[in-house]
Parts: C-alpha cells; structure tokens; sequence
C-alpha cells in the first residue's frame, strides 16, 4: 500500500468520526421546548379553537 492510500484512507476515518460525533451531540442535545400554553388555532371543519402544544 503506498502513501496516497494511507492519506486518503486516514483522512476518510477522520472525517467518518466527526460526522458521527456530530450527529451524536446533535441528537443527544436537550430539547428546546416552551412552555405549553394556549393559542388560538383554526381547525378545518370545526372552526377558530383553543390549541396547547404537548
């Protein structure tokens, strides 16, 4: 195996880690919820109601 090879192939397990670290701290971050409270919304066939994001 020559030198090129081993660049490249090193160069592409760095960047498979750090997409996967990434993806990792992305989906393990806390969520960023509001606090529930109500809205008015319109609801097709039922007309202007009361809505809470759960």
């Amino acid at each position: 195996m020559n030198m090129r090879k081993l660049v490249r192939r090193a160069a592409m397990t760095a960047a498979a880690v750090a997409i996967a670290g990434t993806a990792l701290a992305a989906t393990s971050a806390p969520a960023n919820a509001m606090a529930p409270e109500w809205y008015r919304c319109y609801i097709g066939g039922h007309g202007w109601m009361w809505c809470m994001d759960v």
